[in-house]
């Protein structure tokens, strides 16, 4: 399957239907995660409960997320380092003791590390190794740990159609992971190759899933005006943030598996 059903859909209907009950983002405190739980907030039908994690909610980057938490009741900060075991563990008991028997409805996996390490000759083990742990074992063990409470949220909304208002995880990917988006120099080995790898999970998570009820898609940002995307980047976070909501109000059973793109979709 290949191309997109829908993009085109009028703007507000699509944000009117996109009615999550829970949200859990990983990676909130700058850049795209900050706008994406600033997005949802903005939504006609709201989250009842959203969890916006970072790595450390108490330092100065974490500010302006706690601004928009102490203004928001319906978010809970979470302290969460995708790579620490202890720290999801704790994540996901916060997270039942909100939620309950109602579960989880979308999971949006975006934290993620970019050192921006050029070429063949600069690479370490240590370097390659902390991008697979961040960029691919994170959002793998995320899901595992979140995955019963999705399930429950899958099972308590099977009346609606497979989409984020039921059960999905959304994997934060990349333009990169196509070669015909690479710059002329691009020689970002680890980040390229952690994102693909994390892109291809996305396709096996999205088979093994969808007999639960559970939606699971990679999307991509776009090229956007962030610490990780630089100043030359296409879009800003806000218009980021608006049209990666446009896109999750439309996914439904025929999406499953695929890679969303500004404006396209593949399957790996």
């Amino acid at each position: 399957m290949s191309g997109v059903c829908g993009l085109q859909s009028d703007v507000w209907r699509v944000m009117s239907t996109l009615s999550v009950e829970s949200v859990f983002i990983t990676g909130s405190s700058k850049g795209v995660g900050l706008g994406l739980v600033k997005a949802f907030l903005e939504l006609p039908n709201p989250p009842k409960h959203m969890f916006a994690s970072c790595i450390d909610p108490d330092n100065d980057e974490a500010t302006e997320l706690r601004e928009v938490t102490s203004q928001n009741p319906s978010v809970t900060l979470i302290k969460l380092d995708v790579r620490s075991d202890a720290d999801i563990a704790n994540a996901v008991t916060t997270v039942q003791r909100v939620l309950g028997e109602r579960g989880l409805n979308l999971l949006i996996n975006n934290a993620a590390i970019n050192s921006q390490l050029y070429g063949l000759e600069a690479l370490t083990r240590e370097e390659i190794m902390s991008h697979c742990d961040c960029n691919v074992a994170g959002p793998l063990l995320v899901s595992q740990a979140l995955l019963p409470l999705l399930r429950k949220a899958s099972k308590q909304n099977e009346s609606k159609p497979l989409g984020c208002n039921r059960a999905a995880i959304v994997n934060l990917s990349t333009g990169l992971i196509k070669s015909t988006y690479w710059l002329p120099d691009e020689r970002r080995y680890s980040y390229i190759l952690t994102k693909s790898a994390s892109a291809i999970a996305t396709v096996m998570m999205s088979r093994e899933l969808f007999p639960d009820g559970i939606l699971v898609v990679g999307m991509s940002p776009g090229w956007v005006k962030t610490e990780m995307g630089g100043p030359s980047a296409q879009i800003t976070v806000e218009e980021s943030a608006k049209s990666f909501l446009e896109r999750l109000g439309i996914l439904e059973a025929e999406h499953r598996g695929m890679i969303f793109f500004k404006s396209s979709a593949v399957t790996i």
